[in-house]
């Protein structure tokens, strides 16, 4: 069997989406202090104003998945791609509370629609053998390209220098345009897909017929509990912790970067050994490797302030990230192999809104418990997190398709040798 390599236009999305992730660490650690420091708003207002990006993803991510479906991924992904644009241009002179909410919220109606048509894009664009590893590689890039643009950043900004933040929103507007650009050329893929059953099936498409399938449900609560138990207590609940142990802000800086090294050296060799699992077994482990993420907090919290906490926030931050990059393939194969490919779009929207939706929750829910400096019951919360992710795998199991919860052994030794050649030929990209 020939080896399957990417096509050219699958390595335009994956330039692209690393482009992407350039920019979004060129403005991330700085929106707050640009627009609180530089732009003189104030704390509670900039506080509020971020907060319009995630509450117009909510209402965006469902009407995303239904265009997909109706116009294609490519088209909601050139809209989706402008709006961000200009969202990130609007910021460069946000003057006033008025036009940061602007901004904000173009950003935010760009940044729903990226990934859940981004997502069927690729599932168009890559076989289905071929999706974990194409996915991790994208895993892999998306933390390299956010650590250089992070580092990239803080080189530039100066104190007191609008200009300088103003240079960093003007670049990640750029890298939004480039990628527009390569998916503008890309007139023979992207569009919407045609029903295969159209003749016989009498069922309406909506997000009420994904509903009713069991394994797309669980799934869905799987990635909701992913994002409570992990991800959302380790962007908005994690620094907080830190600082009450006395850890300093350049040690919580360091130790988001070690779990963006670890990431980037160690995301396909992870993904080769762990390829050997059923999906959902995968998810077993995953949860163990957070779990134990967990107790080294829980350690953390029993040291006297110093070097030995500092340095068990950087093992946490590892510990993690081995967790992260065994997880990070398996949802989006699983979502692409159960979905219909006229219905992908309203598949991947449904993952992403549950995304959303725990990003609400989650540090609602962690900034509560760490205001009261309830640190035990936090770190409990999160384990128990971990064990009831556990638990949705196994009821998952019971229902996924073997095709969507293949383990790459046996009878897919061919897959697997075809998954290995997936190689990134960045020049022939253009």
């Amino acid at each position: 069997m020939p080896p399957t390599r990417l096509t050219p236009e699958a390595r335009r999305v994956l330039v692209g989406t690393c482009l992407n992730a350039v920019g979004n660490g060129f403005v991330l650690p700085f929106l707050v202090i640009y627009l609180h420091e530089v732009r003189g708003i104030s704390l509670p207002v900039t506080g509020a104003i971020i907060a319009v990006e995630g509450a117009v993803g909510l209402v965006a991510v469902p009407i995303y998945g239904a265009l997909i479906d109706r116009i294609g991924a490519r088209l909601v992904q050139l809209g989706a791609l402008t709006m961000s644009f200009c969202g990130s241009l609007v910021l460069m002179y946000a003057v006033n509370p008025g036009l940061a909410t602007l901004g904000v919220a173009l950003l935010g109606l760009g940044g729903a629609g990226l990934w859940p048509a981004g997502t069927a894009l690729v599932a168009e664009l890559v076989d289905s053998a071929a999706r974990p590893r194409y996915f991790g590689l994208s895993f892999a890039l998306l933390n390299l390209g956010i650590g250089l643009g992070g580092i990239a950043g803080a080189l530039v900004v100066r104190p007191g220098h609008p200009g300088t933040y103003q240079v960093l929103f003007l670049a990640d507007a750029l890298t939004f345009l480039v990628f527009l650009v390569l998916l503008a050329g890309m007139r023979t893929v992207g569009g919407p897909q045609r029903n295969p059953k159209a003749e016989v099936d009498e069922t309406p498409a909506s997000y009420l017929r994904l509903a009713r399938e069991p394994a797309f449900r669980r799934a869905v609560v799987l990635q909701l509990v992913v994002v409570l138990a992990a991800y959302s207590q380790l962007d908005a609940a994690f620094p907080a912790f830190a600082r009450q142990l006395h850890v300093s802000t350049r040690v919580v800086g360091f130790a988001f970067a070690v779990n963006t090294g670890v990431i980037v050296v160690g995301q396909m060799w992870v993904q080769r050994r762990s390829a050997v699992l059923r999906r959902t077994r995968a998810y077993w482990l995953t949860m163990a490797w957070w779990a134990a993420s967990w107790l080294v907090l829980a350690v953390a919290d029993r040291l006297p302030a110093g070097t030995w906490v500092a340095a068990a926030m950087f093992l946490y931050m590892a510990v993690f990230a081995v967790g992260e990059m065994i997880q990070s393939p398996l949802m989006p194969a699983i979502v692409n192999d159960l979905a219909e490919p006229h219905l992908r779009g309203r598949y991947n929207a449904a993952v992403s809104w549950s995304w959303a939706v725990g990003n609400v929750i989650g540090p609602v829910v962690g900034g509560a418990v760490l205001g009261a400096r309830a640190h035990a019951l936090w770190i409990g919360l999160g384990i128990a997190g971990c064990i009831a992710g556990a638990v949705v795998a196994r009821r998952l199991e019971t229902v996924l398709p073997a095709a969507a919860n293949r383990a790459h052994r046996g009878g897919d030794v061919d897959a697997i040798e075809q998954a290995n050649t997936l190689k990134v030929d960045v020049s022939a990209t253009t």
